[in-house]
């Protein structure tokens, strides 16, 4: 009976022990079922990465290219505007020394027409002075402006010979 008994414990503790290494294979063939659904689900993702990392590379070239045409484009309208303000500047020390010769054109026409009354006064004053002696006619021009005159009647007679 003693063998019996020590084989029906034995049967018992087989069974028992059958017991937890199905459970154990359960447990290990869940964990297996597991892990592919979590690599597949790394993988997934690691695609996903992969793909947002070449959009956002190509959207970086892209960025960088219009960088560029900006920068280029910030380069040409510097360059425009540097020659802007110079053709300004230009224009600007033109337009003071066409004034400056309109000025001086004006003063020589002036000083013309003035030189030109001048003579024909002159030959008018020697005539009034002989028709009258006592009479003297006080000049409009003040005395530098006469000499002026007369110096520029004689230069312009002076280049009209020459």
């Amino acid at each position: 009976m003693n063998l019996l008994l020590v084989n029906a414990i034995s049967a018992i503790l087989s069974l028992v022990s059958i017991g937890i290494v199905v459970v154990a294979l359960r447990r290990a063939a869940e964990m297996i079922r597991l892990g592919r659904s979590m690599a597949e689900q790394i993988a997934a993702s690691s695609a996903n990465l992969e793909r947002a990392l070449a959009a956002l590379q190509a959207e970086h070239d892209e960025l960088r290219d219009e960088n560029r045409k900006l920068d280029a484009r910030l380069e040409e309208s510097a360059k425009a505007r540097r020659d802007i303000a110079r053709s300004v500047d230009l224009m600007e020390r033109i337009r003071t020394e066409l004034q400056g010769d309109i000025r001086a054109l004006r003063a020589t026409v002036a000083a013309r027409d003035t030189a030109a009354a001048a003579a024909l006064e002159q030959p008018l004053a020697a005539t009034a002075s002989a028709q009258a002696p006592n009479q003297a006619k006080p000049s409009k021009l003040p005395v530098f402006v006469r000499r002026s005159v007369a110096s520029a009647s004689v230069t312009n007679n002076v280049n009209a010979y020459s």
